[in-house]
C-alpha cells in the first residue's frame, strides 16, 4: 500500500495529465523525432566549403486542424501523456473517476458511469435489505457524496455541509445521525477506496516504465 504523501504526488501528476492542454502522442512524437534523431533530417551540402548540412526541421500537417493552447507544453508532457494512456486503459468506472475526480473537462457521461459504479458498491457492502424508499433517498445522496468527495479531496474542504444535505433530502437531524450519516460516510470510503486503486495502478505501471528505461 502506498503511503499519503507518494498517493498525493501521484494525484497531482494525473490531475496535470488530464489537464495538460497537449498535441496527440503521435504530433508528440513526430516533433520530437526531428529534434531527438537529427540523422533523419534532409542534408544539404554547402556548394562552397562543401560541409554536410542539416536542413531545419519539417513540420507535418493534418487535414483536421486541432486547437492549440496559448499555454506552452509541460517539460513532462511524454510523461503524463503515459499516465493518460494508463488511464485509458482501466476499466470505464475508475477511467471515469478520474475524469470525474481530476480532469476539468469531465462529460456527464463520467459522472453517471461513476454514480452507478459507487451506487453498486455502496450495495455490496449492505449486510441488510434497503426499503424501496429509502433506497430512492440514497440514490440521491450518491452523488451529492461525489461532488463533496471531489472537492474534500482536491480542496481539503467539505462542499456540503450536513445541514445542506438535510435541507435537500428533507432529513431532519436526530434521523440525519442516527440512520444517514454511516451511509454518507460509507459511500466516501467507496470513493476512496475507487481512487486509491487508480493512483496505485498509475503508480505501478509509470514505475515499471521508468526501471526498464534506467535498466
Amino acid at each position: 500500500m502506498l503511503c499519503s504523501q507518494t498517493l498525493q504526488a501521484v494525484r497531482e501528476e494525473v490531475q496535470q495529465a488530464l489537464n495538460v492542454q497537449a498535441l496527440t502522442r503521435g504530433q508528440l512524437d513526430f516533433d520530437g523525432a526531428m529534434i531527438t534523431k537529427p540523422h533523419k533530417r534532409p542534408v544539404v551540402k554547402d556548394e562552397i566549403s562543401g560541409e554536410r548540412i542539416y536542413s531545419d526541421p519539417v513540420r507535418g500537417s493534418q487535414s483536421r486542424g486541432f486547437k492549440k493552447s496559448s499555454t506552452p507544453l509541460p517539460p513532462n508532457a511524454f510523461f503524463l501523456s503515459k499516465i493518460t494512456k494508463e488511464i485509458h486503459l482501466m476499466s470505464a468506472a475508475h477511467c471515469s473517476l478520474a475524469y470525474f475526480a481530476y480532469s476539468d473537462s469531465t462529460k456527464w457521461r463520467h459522472t453517471e458511469i461513476v454514480a452507478a459504479y459507487v451506487w453498486q458498491c455502496f450495495l455490496d457492502k449492505q449486510t441488510k435489505a434497503i426499503r424501496k424508499k429509502k433506497s430512492e433517498i440514497l440514490k440521491a445522496m450518491v452523488y451529492l457524496a461525489m461532488q463533496n468527495w471531489r472537492n474534500k479531496t482536491l480542496t481539503d474542504k467539505e462542499l456540503h455541509k450536513p445541514k445542506r444535505i438535510r435541507e435537500l433530502l428533507s432529513i431532519n437531524e436526530h434521523h440525519w445521525v442516527r440512520d444517514w450519516l454511516p451511509h454518507w460516510n460509507s459511500m466516501h470510503q467507496v470513493l476512496d477506496g475507487i481512487d486509491q486503486k487508480i493512483l496505485t495502478e498509475v503508480f505501478h505501471a509509470t514505475n515499471t516504465r521508468k526501471s526498464k528505461r534506467t535498466a
